[in-house]
């Protein structure tokens, strides 16, 4: 969890089995497990996901929510979509997909289930996205929860990118038919590494028999991996709000707060400005000032001893290294940076590379 508090876990595993009498610790031991708290600091309020995430979110239309649940649950797709960005820094990032299930009928055949929809393929276009949800209608069949996945893994094979974390976030109010057939097309989601979200709104405990399903069908540990709305449709329509705050600090491998971002960078005097590329003279030997920093911190402590303006921070195999930046920054460059985070400018032209991020120092009032 980005905030409000995840868990670490550390396990040691058996190497060699017991032989004769020997003996080994048991695997709650303190000696092969071990759990520790993370990420306590309280969220903000304002966290967008700037992933590089392929997500497709499963919204149910089954009977069991009702046409007024219906509406509920797409209005909290609504809300929460408002906080997924699909360009940051100046490169992409989350990829956004839309299926329907809840059509489930028995085709003519008497044996298969009618597929889900896949309402919207993968895509950046957030407009079009919300155009699709909108107008998501209500199917009033039974919960065909694993053509959803199956149509998810469609959607996948059409349009997710190498290199991003593939997810599917399932809204439901967590009563599924056809168990055997849903825990198989979970398996084979597990086996793809495709990671899988709950956002569960029911009235009932988590140890009830349907929502003990939904945990073991989450990714594991389920508890990062499922929100729970315990009052039911009531509770998500009061305040969706903060329900989207809790499924997006969960859900999301990048969540970040702009407010944060401002107060760090007001504090440590630099900006991350784009990702997968840089501004200015081409990268130079004689501009490295280390091979082995730990992170933007480092550098920017670096570049202000060398009196630059900008860094350009090595990622992937490049992590580590540290350039000085030849990109002069002044007040309005600094000021024309801040206000567009999503999609910003060169004032030449960004040099692409796929290991390197561009940072810019916090320029001094005078200096205009």
């Amino acid at each position: 969890m980005a905030c409000d508090g995840g868990f670490k876990e550390k396990f040691r595993h058996v190497a060699i089995p017991t032989r004769g009498f020997g003996k080994c610790p048991n695997p709650e031991s303190r000696y092969r497990y071990a759990k520790g708290m993370c990420n306590q600091q309280r969220c903000t309020g304002d966290e967008v996901c700037v992933a590089n995430q392929d997500l497709v979110i499963a919204v149910d239309g089954s009977g069991s929510v009702r046409q007024d649940g219906f509406d509920i649950l797409k209005k909290f797709v609504e809300t929460l979509l408002k906080r997924y960005q699909t360009q940051y820094w100046g490169g992409e990032a989350v990829k956004l997909a839309i299926v329907l299930f809840g059509n489930g009928v028995i085709m003519p055949d008497g044996k298969s289930v009618s597929p889900a929809i896949l309402s919207s393929p993968l895509t950046f276009d957030m407009e079009a996205i919300m155009t699709t949800v909108k107008g998501l209608p209500f199917k009033k069949g039974f919960t065909n929860m694993a053509q959803a996945f199956s149509a998810a893994e469609t959607a996948f094979i059409q349009g997710s990118r190498r290199g991003s974390q593939s997810a599917v976030m399932v809204v439901t109010d967590g009563k599924p038919s056809f168990n055997f057939m849903t825990n198989e097309m979970v398996e084979q989601l597990d086996d793809k590494a495709i990671q899988r979200y709950f956002l569960l709104v029911n009235e009932e405990d988590l140890g009830s028999a349907s929502n003990k399903l939904m945990k073991a069908w989450a990714s594991q540990p389920w508890e990062t991996n499922l929100v729970h709305v315990p009052g039911g449709l009531a509770l998500l329509d009061a305040d969706m709000d903060l329900w989207a705050d809790k499924a997006l600090v969960k859900f999301c491998p990048n969540a970040y707060s702009p407010s944060d971002a401002a107060f760090e960078e007001a504090s440590y005097g630099y900006a991350h400005i784009k990702d997968g590329g840089y501004c200015g003279d081409a990268l130079a030997n004689e501009n490295m000032l280390s091979d082995s920093v730990e992170g933007a911190e480092q550098c920017a402590a670096l570049t202000a001893g060398a009196g630059a303006q900008s860094f350009i921070l090595g990622v992937s195999f490049a992590r580590g290294k540290c350039f000085k930046g030849s990109m002069e920054v002044n007040v309005a460059q600094w000021d024309e940076w801040e206000a567009n985070r999503k999609n910003p400018a060169c004032p030449t032209e960004w040099k692409s590379s796929t290991l390197f991020d561009f940072y810019a120092m916090k320029p001094l009032s005078e200096e205009k």
